[in-house]
């Protein structure tokens, strides 16, 4: 017999190997962190960044982040469509938003909604792409409405999935 026959070839070892070898080389910072946070969890990476700066640079560093998550075209796109379904529906766009996400103890929840819809509509006027996906979006849930009426608690129900801060 042959010794390719005699030793058992292990496909599982082949393939952890595969999993192992970088993909590319990381060429910038975020690169390398995403390489991080892929083979590892978010606890070992601040681990490792305390072992090389004291813990009072990294917490100095994290306070100088704001404190809102930042808000990307997506997110602004969502907002829109959540303003064309309800001008087509001849609804308060700020009342509309309100019944989705919740008062959350603010004192004038439908001014701050307002004003957030005010910035995704001066957004989407430069970025054409996210115009029309918020087109898109906003059609595609007038469609799968059906018959339901109450428009807050279907839209709910939908944007569950995402979350509007």
């Amino acid at each position: 017999m042959s010794e390719e026959q005699d030793t058992p070839r292990n496909d599982a070892a082949v393939g952890i190997a595969q999993i192992h070898q970088p993909r590319q080389s990381p060429e910038t910072t975020e690169d390398f962190i995403l390489c991080a946070l892929e083979r590892g969890t978010l606890d070992e990476v601040v681990k490792i960044l305390r072992d090389w700066r004291s813990r009072k640079e990294v917490r100095k560093s994290l306070n100088k982040l704001h404190n809102r998550d930042p808000v990307d075209r997506f997110m602004h796109a969502r907002r829109h469509a959540v303003e064309i379904y309800a001008k087509k529906h001849e609804l308060t766009p700020a009342r509309l938003m309100v019944s989705i996400v919740g008062k959350h103890g603010r004192k004038d929840p439908i001014g701050a909604e307002r004003h957030k819809l005010h910035k995704a509509r001066e957004y989407l006027k430069t970025d054409e792409i996210a115009l029309a996906g918020a087109k898109s979006l906003a059609s595609h849930w007038e469609n799968g409405r059906g018959d339901k009426s109450d428009h807050g608690l279907y839209l709910k129900d939908i944007t569950q999935g995402f979350t509007f801060p």
